[in-house]
């Protein structure tokens, strides 16, 4: 019988883990286990809340690197600010997707992936296994996320070569790179 009740909150904390995606840091397993465990018809997806919208302009030009260089973000040029977290599953799936699609290849497209709560230890081994060619920039402390949005990774933000964002994107689906638009 005490196996049975401790399957069933393990179904029960997956599917709930499952709905929450990437819309928070991740919960040490030993707290997960001590949680409340509600009936997953209560569990509510996350809604992304945005801080910058469209038509308006960024809230920096410059971003240091995690190999700690300056990049600006380049007048003329289209912009891509890809907000992502390295243990996140939609993070990992818009960070293939995007490598997999033509816009890495683009001359007047410049792309800067933005850790939210990473360390560069860990974006130079994603960097790696991802094999990204393209900046990366650590956000330890969300100070850079939380001039874009309160919750949810990843984000994307689109900014036309005249420095106005067209478009910001929960990327919470399969199909987020394609949805992109300048």
């Amino acid at each position: 019988m005490r196996k049975a009740g401790i399957s069933r909150v393990g179904i029960v904390c997956s599917v709930m883990l499952s709905l929450s995606a990437c819309s928070q840091t991740p919960t040490p397993v030993a707290a997960q286990a001590a949680a409340t465990v509600q009936p997953a018809a209560a569990v509510a997806v996350p809604v992304a809340e945005f801080a910058i919208h469209t038509g308006a302009q960024l809230p920096w030009q410059t971003l240091r690197t995690i190999d700690g260089h300056d990049v600006k973000l380049e007048p003329g040029k289209r912009q891509l600010l890809v907000f992502f977290a390295t243990w996140c599953h939609d993070s990992q799936r818009a960070m293939t997707q995007l490598m997999a699609s033509d816009l890495v290849r683009q001359q007047d497209l410049q792309i800067i992936g933005i850790g939210r709560q990473e360390q560069i230890p860990a974006l130079q081994k994603f960097s790696s296994d991802y094999k990204l060619n393209f900046a990366l920039v650590a956000d330890p402390d969300r100070a850079l996320y939380a001039k874009v949005a309160s919750k949810g990774i990843p984000q994307l933000v689109t900014v036309a070569a005249d420095g106005t964002i067209q478009q910001v994107l929960l990327g919470e689906v399969p199909d987020a790179i394609a949805q992109l638009h300048w």
